[in-house]
């Protein structure tokens, strides 16, 4: 007896070849989207060059807008401080106009030349006046009459050769003192005194050497240094 087998093999798969018109067709395709793509290529590389030159020329406009806002921030910069000093210049003018001879009280005065011969007591009379604004200075008495009451800055400046002490006299009191000295070898010392004192209308003023020491040598006041006696209203 004999036995036959029988197997059936699949068909894993088949391959079809394309004909030569299929090709040609395929080729054309090929060709003709090469040509679209090289074609939007140089079309997006035109649009890119002209969007590189729009930004230039948009970079150097705002250039030119930044030195512009630059020079209109400087304009504003000077006009606000031309702004600042005239309120300031004003102001200061308001208060000189206010600050009137009716209102301030000031007064300086020197010694033409050197004073010697001083005494005990004896009250120095400043022969050059230079401010005065209320006219209370007297040239004969030496004396200082204040013309409102308040209060009052007085300086003396009294250089001397040798050693003269001096006072401030308040209504014949005491109120400041000062013991300028020299070396002794012929040059000058200076000592300026200062007092703030509250004062009253009519009260006088004057500088006088010291009542108790016998004054040697010179107040000095010349051509390099002045004698003085200021006082003003604060």
């Amino acid at each position: 007896m004999r036995i036959v087998l029988l197997m059936t093999i699949p068909l894993v798969g088949h391959l079809v070849t394309p004909s030569h018109a299929e090709y040609d067709d395929l080729r054309q395709e090929i060709i003709l989207l090469k040509t679209a793509f090289h074609q939007k290529t140089e079309e997006i590389n035109k649009q890119m060059f002209i969007f590189r030159k729009q930004i230039a020329r948009l970079e150097k406009e705002n250039q030119q807008k930044n030195k512009e806002l630059a020079a209109l921030q400087k304009i504003l910069h000077e006009i606000s401080i031309a702004e600042q000093n005239y309120y300031v210049q004003t102001r200061n003018k308001d208060k000189i106009r206010k600050r009137t001879s009716s209102t301030t009280v000031a007064f300086h005065a020197c010694f033409s030349n050197d004073v010697n011969y001083l005494g005990r007591s004896q009250t120095l009379i400043f022969d050059r006046v230079i401010t005065d604004t209320n006219t209370g200075y007297s040239r004969s008495s030496g004396t200082y009459r204040i013309p409102r009451t308040g209060f009052y800055v007085i300086t003396w400046v009294t250089p001397v050769v040798g050693n003269i002490p001096f006072e401030l006299l308040v209504n014949g009191e005491q109120r400041g003192r000062t013991d300028p000295s020299s070396t002794g070898n012929g040059a000058s010392q200076s000592t300026s005194g200062i007092a703030v004192l509250s004062l009253y209308q009519n009260d006088n003023l004057s500088i006088r050497t010291h009542p108790s020491a016998s004054p040697v040598g010179a107040l000095v006041s010349n051509t390099w240094q002045d004698a003085c006696f200021s006082l003003w209203s604060i």
